[in-house]
Formats: structure tokens, sequence, C-alpha cells
């Protein structure tokens, strides 16, 4: 059960930061493999002077940095997280995020850190 946080200019329309959020989901629904009904994710649309991305930094050109970070269980092997990275960078393109604009980061805990709601705890 992933939980996506999405940081993004507050300049994009509402439509462009669902377009992201559904490419982004797209992304790990193929890359990981995961349930498509296995959706959470938090939109924040931030004035572009709160978005610190130095413009050439690794090459590349920055311009309207999208922030995706993927808090999830520790259950992916490393090849399954490349393809999430790749999936997610690719659909974003698509929904028409430039690719240097892309970071990605992933924090892994354990399935006891997570509380899914009262119908959804395991016993």
């Amino acid at each position: 059960m992933p939980l996506v946080t999405i940081e993004l200019s507050d300049a994009l329309s509402q439509e462009t930061r669902r377009k992201y959020a559904d490419a982004i989901h797209e992304g790990l629904v193929e890359g990981l493999g995961m349930d498509r009904e296995d959706r959470f994710q938090v939109i924040h649309a931030l004035p572009k002077e709160q978005i610190i991305a130095h413009p050439t930094y690794l090459g590349g050109r920055r311009e309207d940095v999208v922030i995706v970070r993927v808090l999830m269980v520790r259950m992916y092997g490393v090849e399954q997280k490349r393809s999430m990275h790749q999936a997610v960078a690719r659909h974003l393109e698509a929904a028409g995020a430039r690719p240097d604009d892309v970071f990605i980061a992933v924090t892994e805990n354990q399935l006891e850190d997570w509380y899914p709601g009262a119908r959804g705890e395991r016993g």
C-alpha cells in the first residue's frame, strides 16, 4: 500500500495535477505490479519559489519540477523499483511533464508500520 506524496507548482492547472497523479499511479501499477485499487495520494501544489531544484545539476534543464515521494512496505527488489521509476517517468512524460523535471524518492518501512483503517486491519 504505497502512500504517494506529489509536490508540484501551483501554476499547474487542477486538470494537469490530476493527470500527473493518474500517470504516477499507472507507473506504480505497471512497475511494481500492485493492485490498481491500491491508490493513496496527496498532492501539494506549492508556489514555484518554494520548490528549489538546481536548474542544471547532473545535466538537463529543470523548469517545473515534479517531486514524487513514495512511502511503501519493503517488499520489492531493486529491479522492480527501477522498473517503477522508469514506468512513472514514462507515464508522467506522456501526461506532459518534462523528463528532466521528474524526481522520485522511495522510502520503505515494514508492514507493521501501517494501519489501513479498521476494516483493513491485519491480524
